[in-house]
């Protein structure tokens, strides 16, 4: 596996010093005030944006054409492998060590089709839970204990892609969780489903940043 050149890392490492730099000056400036309104909400999450876009961009040329083995050396252990239902593509799941994961709520996800890591992209589970929870309380109340046919019938739109869990044997579903429809940036529902695919849990799932538009999409 090669590696970028030094002055590259360097000046890589250098962007991603700087936004989490400035991240941290938007938390203070948050506590010290005393409140955290919308404004200190909205630019934490657009530097939030600037440090995932980095960090994909500092490791995506290490990694897309490569094998598996490469994302293994990079992350290591996987969190889980999800396989497409009816597909040849394969999720690998990893934690994001490090500073830039202070709450623990972030994922490298990296696709793999025909034995080659084709994008890597960095997800964030319950981005925003004033806004994410009270959508998954009332979705549950609609989705639990139903087949995948029949939440597909409740949320009235097919899923984006079903897999299935290496590690629990079980299957997920995602669907387009944007509550505005023209906002590119994607961001999943997912329908977590028990051992008799039976729908259990519900999250959402945001893509900070990804080399592709979206990672879970059509071929």
């Amino acid at each position: 596996m090669g590696y970028p050149s030094a002055n590259r890392q360097s000046g890589r490492h250098r962007l991603l010093r700087k936004a989490m730099f400035a991240q941290a000056i938007v938390a203070m400036a948050a506590l010290n005030s005393g409140c955290i309104g919308s404004g200190v909400g909205m630019a934490v999450n657009v530097i939030g944006g600037v440090i995932d876009s980095a960090d994909v961009k500092e490791k995506e040329k290490d990694l897309l054409g490569k094998p598996p083995s490469a994302a293994d050396e990079m992350f290591g252990e996987r969190l889980d492998t999800m396989r497409q239902q009816g597909g040849r593509r394969v999720w690998a799941i990893y934690d994001v060590k490090g500073l830039t994961n202070p709450l623990g709520k972030d994922s490298y996800v990296v696709e793999i089709t025909g034995g080659r890591i084709r994008s890597l992209s960095r997800v964030e589970t319950t981005p925003d839970a004033k806004i994410d929870l009270p959508r998954v309380a009332l979705l549950e109340e609609k989705v639990t204990g139903k087949s995948p046919a029949q939440c597909q019938q409740e949320l009235e739109q097919a899923p984006i892609v079903t897999v299935r869990s290496e590690r629990t044997g079980r299957l997920r579903q995602l669907y387009d969780g944007r509550i505005i429809k023209l906002l590119k940036k994607p961001y999943y529902c997912i329908l977590k489903y028990d051992a008799n695919d039976l729908c259990e849990d519900v999250d959402f799932q945001q893509v900070g940043a990804s080399t592709r538009d979206d990672p879970y999409g059509d071929e």
